[in-house]
């Protein structure tokens, strides 16, 4: 008996490993680059996390479990703000089958993005919620998506940049979630001289557990017809809200 409960679970692994997914590939107009030569590597593998809301003020939520131990690795991409169409990939073009947002969030280095933790002011730069007047798995727009691309913003500053990549799942029963997420190093090259973004935070420190978006029930009948969005509003309009590249 033990033995067939081992091989159930081995022909179970790969459906299971299927269900989950990274986002170890930079793209840069429309060229996807290698698996973790632009983007940081973690230590969390194919799982979500969460850890019953802990999650939330964990400085992992930056740019994954682990993350700091491949700070150095990746290489730094050079971008241009307001001409580059940039973004990210999953792992052996994986589509996600989970429903729930997705969002881009950026923070500028002091310095080398390779020595940054993450711990400055960042801005959302990219958001998929949902189709108007439905919460089903499908009406999301990540759904069954492999890539997710956007056109940089020209108000980006000159700088290094961590750009990270959240998709959160609501499908957990009731209130729970799961974070899916990733950084990648990015060289913004830019003429604006105008004002720093705004509606900037601190990760940890964007979500709490009494926010909208984590009180939504995905189980709820009937089901929610609308799902609040994470996060504070977009840098420097809506302009990249919904939008598939």
């Amino acid at each position: 008996m033990k033995n067939l409960s081992v091989l159930a679970l081995a022909a179970l692994s790969p459906a299971l490993t299927l269900a989950h997914y990274h986002f170890p590939h930079l793209i840069i107009n429309n060229q996807v680059t290698g698996a973790h030569e632009y983007v940081r590597e973690h230590d969390n593998g194919y799982m979500p996390s969460w850890d019953d809301g802990r999650f939330l003020d964990s400085n992992d939520l930056r740019c994954n479990k682990g993350s700091e131990n491949h700070r150095t690795q990746p290489k730094t991409a050079k971008v241009v703000a307001g001409k580059d169409v940039v973004g990210f990939a999953t792992n052996v073009q994986a589509e996600i089958q989970h429903p729930g947002p997705l969002q881009i969030y950026m923070s500028k280095a002091p310095g080398d993005v390779r020595d940054y933790d993450g711990s400055g002011e960042w801005f959302k730069v990219y958001q998929l919620g949902h189709r108007d007047g439905s919460t089903e798995d499908k009406a999301w727009l990540s759904w069954g998506q492999k890539q997710f691309k956007f056109a940089l913003p020209a108000e980006i500053p000159a700088g290094q940049y961590l750009m990270r990549i959240e998709h959160i799942a609501t499908h957990q029963p009731y209130k729970g979630r799961e974070f899916f997420l990733q950084c990648a190093h990015l060289q913004v090259e830019s003429s604006y001289t105008g004002a720093k973004p705004a509606n900037t935070f601190k990760i940890p420190g964007v979500y709490k557990r009494d926010q909208a978006f984590f009180q939504y029930d995905s189980w709820a009948k009937p089901q929610p017809k609308t799902c609040p969005m994470p996060g504070p509003a977009m840098w420097p309009n809506n302009n990249n809200f919904n939008k598939m590249l």
